[in-house]
């Protein structure tokens, strides 16, 4: 056997591979065999007929088509022995070049992984935002932690004020028609919660206890259908107002807490514990947006024609992503394109986008890490299972049944390739 290997555009390619000789042969008398089992000859049983009556029934081009049937399998993978850097993305489609008695020419149309063209991938900046805490923000999370421990007392005079909860009855309206679900005693109404329609809470601010009025509103659009953009009159009446009184602020009220574990005693303890988680908090953000801004630099300064097939594979694959988040949820896809107004064709046609990227990405950082030599070795496999291990709670081998160490390679390289461009371009700007 030959081949001969050459590529195409957008990740197409041919390789046709001749197959002469005694295999040829040999693949001929196979296939003639198999078709004259086939053949049903009047007054002989099938597969008894003498073999000078079934040369006149055979058709000798049905024999060579079987023949190249039989010995593709083996072409292709002389084909791709012959050629190891072919990389195959989807099975290869099958053509008969040139065929005779004395040899085959098979011609295997193949999805290839694409060439990238890489750019001046390295001047690509990775340069994530500095990041401070002010003393205003960390007082701002306090204050939240002592609203969701704070006490509610009745306030027997005085009017209602933003801030305070109006306990209230209250009975909505559309065109003089109570509607269901617009009714409610002794509700408790955070003023400025915004749980209310847009203007209810506000009209109830100046109101005493025992006061009565009517209040008049519009429905939001994106209400629901029956009360969608409708004018509303709610009687409501105040039966109460109570008022939110904080804890102080001090190590007694820092040691009930439960949030912060046994090491946060004290005033200065929860200040020191706040601040630097929110500074963790934003360092992690503006990583994430730096290494964001970093790939989509990358796939701007590196060229790539994304077969189609890729494409629609990790479309598929981040449409039962979705499923699966959903799941976890409660919900169920079906539900969401409901309430969406979106066929499951429609929403999958939405995520195409983001997978054309993800596919993007993937290739661009697999072509750069072996333009930079990176390398995977079996301490990093087995501390990337061991680490999926304790996050997953499945024990390591059965995590290597489900994902193999080819697999996990690949992602390992891409993750530290994007580490070194991260760090280089760190150590760039520190020379500078």
């Amino acid at each position: 056997m030959k081949a001969v290997y050459e590529k195409k555009e957008s990740g197409k390619a041919e390789l046709k591979v001749t197959v002469d000789g005694q295999q040829w042969t040999d693949a001929r008398e196979k296939a003639r065999k198999k078709v004259a089992a086939r053949i049903q000859i009047p007054g002989f049983r099938k597969g008894h007929v003498p073999a000078a009556m079934l040369d006149r029934y055979i058709n000798k081009n049905e024999i060579l088509v079987e023949a190249a049937e039989n010995v593709a399998q083996q072409a292709l993978e002389f084909g791709l022995e012959e050629y190891k850097e072919i990389k195959l993305v989807d099975r290869p489609s099958l053509d008969i070049d040139n065929i005779s008695e004395e040899e085959v020419t098979l011609k295997f149309l193949l999805t290839i992984y694409p060439d990238v063209e890489l750019g001046d991938y390295r001047s690509v900046t990775y340069k994530p935002a500095k990041v401070s805490v002010s003393k205003k923000e960390v007082d701002e999370q306090i204050n939240q932690l002592r609203q969701r421990n704070a006490t509610e007392e009745l306030r027997e005079e005085g009017a209602v004020r933003k801030g305070d909860i109006a306990v209230i009855d209250f009975e909505g309206f559309v065109d003089g028609v109570a509607f269901e679900g617009g009714k409610g005693t002794d509700y408790p109404l955070e003023i400025g919660s915004g749980s209310f329609i847009p203007g209810f809470e506000d009209q109830l601010i100046g109101l005493k206890t025992g006061e009565e009025k009517t209040i008049k509103v519009t429905f939001p659009k994106e209400y629901t259908k029956e009360l969608a953009g409708k004018d509303a009159e709610f009687k409501v009446k105040v039966n109460g107002i109570k008022e939110k009184v904080l804890p102080e602020l001090n190590d007694e009220f820092v040691a009930d807490l439960d949030d912060f574990g046994d090491d946060v005693k004290t005033v200065e303890d929860l200040t020191k514990t706040i601040k630097k988680a929110m500074k963790d908090q934003k360092t992690e953000e503006a990583e994430q947006k730096a290494t964001d801004e970093l790939l989509d630099g990358l796939c701007d300064c590196c060229k790539i024609e994304i077969p189609e097939v890729m494409i629609e594979r990790e479309t598929d694959e981040t449409l039962r992503e979705r499923e699966a988040q959903m799941a976890s949820y409660g919900w169920k896809l079906e539900n969401y394109l409901q309430v969406m107004g979106q066929t499951k064709e429609q929403f999958r046609q939405s995520l195409r986008e983001v997978a054309e990227k993800k596919v993007r990405i993937r290739l661009i950082l697999e072509a750069i890490g072996e333009d930079m030599k990176v390398e995977v070795t079996e301490e990093d496999i087995e501390a990337e299972y061991k680490g999926m291990s304790e996050k997953y709670k499945m024990e390591v081998e059965k995590i290597k049944e489900l994902i193999s160490a080819e697999m996990l390679s690949e992602d390992i390289k891409n993750q530290k390739t994007l580490e070194i461009l991260k760090k280089e371009n760190k150590e760039a700007k520190a020379e500078k």
